[in-house]
């Protein structure tokens, strides 16, 4: 990505098409290199462009963006993608994030959000709404399906140093190794070397996965 973040628009929702060109439109490290309406033209626009970041509002009877993000990604793997979504469900937001959508906003928030999960996303980081996280947090632990069983016994627990805690609020604000040594006054070898121990002491495989276990176990919270 280079100083302006490029951004394809696919929605078929005037309303919502309208916020989300206000909050945009006069960003100066912003540049809208597409607009579409219909799914066809946005999986063609995003293979000859290669946005930066796709933001997906297509309501039905468009294709389900789960399905249609696999797609686009073939054709531009390097392209972070949106989805404004009416599902508050555990289940649809496990399989859009599973399809490889790293922002997940719902329709009824402020859309003007969509400024703060574009500039989190273009730099590598993930966006999902709080309600989405809090539900599926929720679920995780009554069904118990993480890859890690959490809040055992104390003297099971890993223990985390504040540079461990300070990289893993910075991996949830969706900084890059780079930007969170620089925030930090780290070397970029360190941080990689603490990314090595936080994921052997979380035994979690991602960066993704890491962020949810934190806030499960009190680690860092949604503000």
């Amino acid at each position: 990505m280079g100083n302006s973040t490029s951004i394809l628009i696919s929605s078929n929702n005037n309303d919502d098409f309208q916020c989300i060109l206000n909050s945009l439109n006069e960003q100066k490290d912003i540049s809208i290199v597409g607009i579409e309406n219909d799914e066809t033209n946005t999986i063609i626009k995003s293979e000859r462009l290669m946005p930066d970041v796709l933001i997906l509002n297509l309501l039905q009877p468009a294709i389900d963006g789960a399905v249609l993000a696999p797609i686009i990604h073939r054709r531009s793997p390097d392209t972070a993608i949106i989805m404004i979504c009416d599902k508050n469900e555990n289940e649809y937001a496990g399989k859009a994030l599973r399809a490889g959508i790293v922002g997940y906003l719902l329709r009824n928030e402020d859309m003007n959000k969509i400024l703060h999960a574009v500039k989190i996303v273009s730099l590598g980081g993930y966006y999902i709404s709080a309600s989405i996280i809090t539900n599926r947090i929720n679920a995780i632990k009554r069904e118990n399906q993480f890859p890690c069983r959490f809040l055992e016994i104390k003297d099971k627990y890993p223990v985390f140093s504040s540079t461990e805690r300070n990289i893993i609020k910075c991996i949830a604000k969706g900084f890059s190794d780079d930007e969170t040594a620089c925030y930090l006054h780290i070397s970029i070898g360190t941080i990689r070397n603490y990314m090595v121990t936080i994921k052997h002491k979380t035994k979690m495989k991602n960066r993704a996965q890491i962020v949810v276990f934190s806030l499960v176990n009190g680690l860092i919270n949604l503000e």
